[in-house]
């Protein structure tokens, strides 16, 4: 699944969510920006600026799954060749760190389900009306003239 950001931002939203993902609050990104906290807050709950906050924030450091998978997979390397080395090891200590790598990535696989299930849900609501009438053209007066222009 590739990474998406939202693009469809405005300029003045985009500024507003790279200050607050460099400064972390709100008061500060007002004092940087000399904005009105209530139309920061309001830029701040649009869908598209939470998307890309969210999608940066998960893109960045060890919340980065790529990073985070990685640094696991090192430390659970590090300790197999500590453990040649020493002879003096549990299998437990391995088997805990091979046990939360698999943890994690299930967790992903179910998250990543979660989402798709979630996509392939945004249906919109519809309604059907049906329509039964006894005579033949219509009801009301257009029903009316159309049985007298059709009848003579």
């Amino acid at each position: 699944m590739k990474n998406e950001i939202a693009t469809k931002m405005s300029p003045e939203g985009l500024e507003i969510a790279n200050a607050y993902l460099e400064l972390g609050n709100i008061p500060a990104v007002c004092l940087r920006l000399k904005i009105d906290e209530n139309k920061v807050q309001e830029y701040l709950g649009k869908r598209e600026i939470k998307q890309y906050i969210d999608q940066v924030y998960l893109d960045t450091g060890y919340r980065n799954r790529f990073k985070l998978a990685t640094a696991l997979d090192d430390i659970i390397e590090h300790k197999l060749e500590e453990a040649e080395e020493s002879q003096i090891y549990t299998n437990k200590d391995i088997a805990d760190l091979l046990q939360m790598a698999h943890k994690m990535r299930m967790d992903e696989i179910k998250a990543m389900a979660e989402l798709e299930k979630a996509k392939a849900s945004n249906i919109k609501n519809q309604t059907n009306v049906q329509i039964n009438s006894e005579l033949p053209f219509g009801q009301g007066n257009y029903g009316k003239l159309m049985e007298k222009l059709l009848k003579n």
